[in-house]
């Protein structure tokens, strides 16, 4: 949309959450395919504005060849620059670096050299940026074991360096009750979550019951984030998990629970 028509949906969207007592937001610009949000200053300015922190995202390509030098050179330059753009403006709170690239990659030789490209991106942003954590993002607990033995492996620690689960089924309890047995030594973000439809009778007493299953869990999880905010945005997923109609109303009973 044109910079008018998102200040004035930042003002309205934003308030709202504010008032909802929301203190985090989280997307993505580009991600499977769809552009998404425009994440930018008028974007942070406007979170700011309400007391609302920003991840920030930097999208990697699950089409991507990370064997290439040049391709993932080309990356560690566009994120040198966003993060001289974006380092010092007050909203900002983490870097959402990635989001379910593994899940998406073709094999495990790929998967192997993302994994070797991921760390040296990771430790650029804190290099540039050594206030703000970053955070991976994949899908539930299907790579964690790799990913928490490749971390011990390839030291040192990196405690700035955070992960975030995307959770839609009924595993929500065992992975969380089963987190600190994974290694990480890291408290973990569930950076989406959602109910389908017919449990517990409605959409809104699932997403009631997996909220309650992260806050009981407070002491290594930081919180969750509900997929998504409106029914309109560029995936068909959006429709089905969409908290509010196109002008901010919303679509049942699921935010205000």
């Amino acid at each position: 949309l044109p910079d008018e028509e998102r200040a004035a949906s930042y003002d309205g969207d934003f308030s709202t959450l504010c008032r909802a007592g929301v203190n985090h937001i989280l997307g993505w610009d580009s991600d499977k395919g769809y552009e998404q949000d425009k994440f930018d200053e008028l974007t942070l300015d406007y979170a700011d504005k309400y007391g609302l922190g920003v991840v920030m995202p930097f999208y990697l390509p699950a089409d991507g060849n990370y064997r290439d030098a040049a391709f993932t050179q080309s990356l560690m330059e566009e994120a040198a620059a966003k993060i001289a753009r974006f380092k010092d403006h007050p909203a900002l709170r983490m870097w959402g670096v990635g989001n379910e690239v593994l899940t998406e990659l073709p094999s495990p030789g790929m998967r192997a050299a993302f994994g070797r490209f991921y760390l040296g991106l990771a430790d650029l942003f804190h290099a540039l940026d050594p206030d703000h954590p970053v955070i991976f993002r994949e899908a539930e607990d299907y790579f964690l074991e790799g990913i928490s033995n490749y971390l011990q492996n390839n030291g040192p620690d990196r405690p700035w360096l955070l992960y975030g689960m995307n959770i839609y089924t009924g595993e929500l309890e065992r992975i969380l009750r089963d987190w600190p047995s994974y290694g990480l030594n890291r408290p973990v973000f569930v950076t989406e979550f959602g109910a389908e439809p017919d449990w517990l009778f409605d959409r809104a007493t699932g997403y009631l019951a997996m909220w309650w299953t992260i806050r009981g869990y407070s002491n290594y999880v930081m919180g969750g984030a509900p997929y998504t905010w409106a029914v309109d945005g560029p995936e068909p997923t959006d429709l089905k998990w969409g908290l509010m109609d196109g002008e901010g109303r919303p679509v049942d009973d699921t935010f205000a629970f």
